[in-house]
């Protein structure tokens, strides 16, 4: 059975897909894979491994094997979603918190966020911060993912995370937010985009969620 394995199963053929910053021959020399491999003797895992932590811009990558001689490499690229800052400069971070660059110019749909500091940053790394501000740490992310999800990123634009008592940032261009750091982030958006909506277009100031069931407009 080894044998048969080692001699009939070779990849004669390897595509990718999903790819639109990084170029197919990128993907693959990133896998490490090359044309002749066994399709069942390879670690497709460490494979797709590879893919992550050599392209930044890659948020994880399947590797399948499509009988009798092709390899299926499927990544799934991510965006600049906050610009962190870190011991060494500013940072670009995907929503689930992956580092992709060093900048100094922040990306369109890119929020700013201020008071906190990343720790030995890296590309294709994890965000991390010092221990006693790591639940800021997930609040952001939480905060990213949820604003993705309902197509509110794009209007966030400074996010601070200096103050112990709420989160808060700054939206459309005319609200001040606020919300606690343990609150229902997905709800309270909600909320938020209700409030926005119910208001002049002309109308600026502060949105208070830091209640919960309830949202309060104090105006400029």
């Amino acid at each position: 059975m080894v044998a048969a394995l080692t001699m009939f199963f070779k990849a004669d053929v390897i595509i990718v897909e999903g790819n639109t910053r990084y170029t197919d021959e990128q993907v693959i020399e990133a896998s490490g894979l090359q044309v002749r491999d066994n399709l069942y003797l390879m670690n497709k895992y460490a494979h797709a491994q590879k893919i992550f932590q050599k392209l930044p811009y890659v948020e994880s990558a399947a590797i399948n094997r499509k009988l009798p001689d092709t390899l299926l490499i499927e990544v799934y690229e991510c965006a600049a979603a906050a610009a962190v800052p870190g011991q060494n400069g500013t940072w670009l971070m995907s929503v689930n918190g992956k580092l992709l660059e060093q900048t100094e110019t922040l990306p369109e749909n890119c929020a700013r966020v201020i008071g906190c500091l990343l720790l030995d940053p890296a590309e294709s790394g994890d965000a991390a911060v010092a221990e006693e501000q790591a639940y800021k740490l997930e609040a952001l992310k939480a905060l990213l993912r949820a604003a993705e999800e309902k197509r509110m990123l794009a209007d966030m634009e400074t996010i601070d995370l200096g103050d112990d008592s709420c989160l808060q940032f700054t939206y459309a261009g005319r609200f001040s937010v606020k919300l606690p750091w343990n609150a229902d982030i997905s709800y309270k958006l909600e909320s938020l985009a209700t409030v926005a909506d119910y208001l002049e277009l002309n109308e600026t100031g502060t949105i208070n969620l830091m209640t919960d069931g309830k949202a309060s407009f104090i105006p400029e």
